[in-house]
């Protein structure tokens, strides 16, 4: 894939942790990628219904809608867009449930870069 090509990726950060909004904006910003961040689940409904975005890389825990039912909101409006779950958690219980609400993947804190990489790579490239 070219750098060119990789500059078109849009992504939704849907994050509400400050610190966390700033390590994943790093990432992204040097891949060249574009993105919107938001600071809960209700704005990350809102951006996916009237964005047009690649991937979502969505937190679990935040104020107003959680990760999880944010994902549901937004399969429930037909919005068939890759939902990647990033979070601090890592039991087996969380994974299970994000992708019960229909997410497609579930990557966990700390951050490794080149996972999250591959992961945003493989759910644009593969539809």
């Amino acid at each position: 894939m070219t750098e060119t090509a990789e500059k078109l990726i849009r992504i939704l950060i849907a994050e509400d942790n400050v610190l966390n909004q700033k390590i994943i904006e790093i990432l992204i910003k040097r891949m060249g990628w574009n993105y919107k961040l938001v600071g809960d689940g209700v704005e990350a409904v809102e951006e996916c219904s009237k964005g047009d975005y690649d991937v979502v890389l969505m937190d679990i825990d935040m104020p107003q809608m959680n990760g999880w039912d944010a994902t549901i909101a937004i399969r429930r409006k037909q919005i068939d867009i890759p939902i990647i779950a990033l979070t601090a958690y890592s039991e087996e219980s969380f994974r299970k449930k994000s992708f019960e609400s229909g997410m497609n993947y579930f990557l966990s804190k700390p951050y490794n870069k080149e996972e999250i990489y591959e992961t945003i790579r493989k759910c644009v490239y593969a539809r």
